[in-house]
């Protein structure tokens, strides 16, 4: 299985179905077919059977990425994201509300007697910029193995969307891991068709919070889902893939250049114009904002994670409407009035 785009980890198939899994914080975890007797010379490995029959996830994208894989849920005991909270995501609701798979509370804070009760033999943690550093050391002092998903961390949203071979690697759904991904390029090389040679409006990100704004930079995978759009990225000068804080005058100099701004929060968090106003009085005076043209994420938006490639496909529809005849949005929504 190649590992095109993510940048994070790695899979090595070895003899007789077993392959060696490196996740990202260099952790190898050696998986061997049920039944199977695991290969000698790999001592200092984590030993797994597969597909692993008990996972618990501490973190609703990675469980967004494979839930929609048939049957792939049957091998996960515990979630971090309540029933009624999953919107769309496939199957996810009917085993919460079965029981067939539990709540395990917060992410910081889950229930450990539950996850115990569970008996997990690997939990599905991430590290980086937000690590679960108490969660991981909890769960290591419990004898559960963790695997390190960092698809958040990755700089272009085709790597984002590759993430879902790592977590299927443990449960033998390689082949439709690699089915799935080719079937996202596919959609975004024909949205890419689609825009060649279209005009390039000028394209603001960036939310307000505490009298600041978070604007990512120019590496980070939203300019570069923004530039496969078919946008001109208008903050192309703040270096680095993270975001950067910036005071909403800095922020409002450059607005005034935008045709569209997609502001990275939901309506439960940003109901209106006048609820933004309020948060930075100074944006409306932006063209951007006169036009009604200040774009949202749809409340659900992080549990699509296998949806990644159709996110960039609607900013494309938002960028092109004319292409984009009579689209119906899902993952961005108009900021109400």
């Amino acid at each position: 299985m190649k590992v095109e785009y993510a940048s994070a980890f790695s899979l090595e198939y070895l003899e007789d179905g077993a392959k060696l899994l490196t996740d990202a914080e260099n952790q190898k975890f050696l998986l061997v077919p049920r039944g199977e007797t695991a290969p000698e010379g790999y001592e200092d490995t984590i030993l797994l059977y597969y597909p692993v029959e008990r996972a618990v996830s501490f973190s609703i994208t990675q469980v967004g990425m494979v839930a929609h894989y048939d049957g792939l849920l049957d091998y996960f005991g515990g979630v971090t994201g309540d029933a009624g909270t999953w919107g769309e995501v496939k199957n996810i609701e009917e085993y919460l509300a079965s029981g067939k798979i539990k709540y395990l509370g917060g992410s910081s804070t889950p229930d450990y007697e539950l996850v115990q009760e569970i008996n997990p033999e690997i939990a599905f943690v991430y590290t980086g910029n937000s690590a679960q550093t108490d969660l991981i050391n909890m769960l290591t002092q419990l004898g559960i193995p963790v695997a390190v998903d960092n698809e958040y961390m990755e700089a272009t949203h085709q790597g984002r969307m590759e993430w879902t071979k790592f977590i299927a690697a443990f449960f033998g759904y390689e082949d439709e891991a690699v089915s799935y991904v080719d079937w996202q390029l596919e959609n975004l090389a024909q949205m890419e068709a689609l825009i060649a040679g279209k005009g390039k409006p000028k394209v603001a990100w960036g939310m307000v919070y505490n009298g600041v704004v978070y604007v990512p930079g120019n590496e980070s995978y939203v300019a570069g889902a923004v530039r496969a759009a078919g946008g001109d990225y208008i903050f192309s000068g703040i270096v680095g893939a993270g975001s950067t804080q910036i005071s909403i005058e800095e922020f409002y100099a450059t607005l005034v250049e935008a045709d569209i701004w997609i502001y990275p929060s939901n309506k439960n968090y940003l109901p209106s114009y006048k609820a933004l106003f309020e948060l930075a009085p100074v944006a409306a005076d932006a063209p951007v904002v006169a036009n009604g043209n200040v774009w949202q994420f749809d409340e659900f938006y992080y549990y699509y994670t296998n949806e990644a490639d159709m996110q960039v496909v609607e900013l494309a529809a938002i960028f092109h409407p004319d292409v984009f005849e009579g689209h119906e949005f899902r993952h961005y929504h108009l900021l109400a009035d």
